[in-house]
């Protein structure tokens, strides 16, 4: 039975780094939805850079998450 896709949205998630509390290090994120799915990657991390440098935490690292409908057929 073969499956088509349908896409549903990309977000961009952006994990920061607000230093050791309590002698545990405290990594927050913050999550960016509506990235258009023709959006290239590069773009995409720029963008994220350019978010995070308005930020007073460092950037750790940006996650990038696609969703996609599976539909069985027939």
């Amino acid at each position: 039975m073969p499956v088509t896709t349908d896409f549903l949205g990309n977000k961009i998630q952006i994990r920061s780094n607000y230093g050791m509390v309590d002698g545990k290090e405290v990594i927050k994120s913050k999550t960016y939805s509506n990235l258009k799915e023709t959006a290239v990657d590069d773009d995409i991390y720029a963008v994220a850079q350019a978010l995070a440098g308005l930020q007073t935490p460092t950037m750790e690292e940006v996650i990038k998450i696609e969703s996609t409908l599976l539909i069985p057929g027939v």
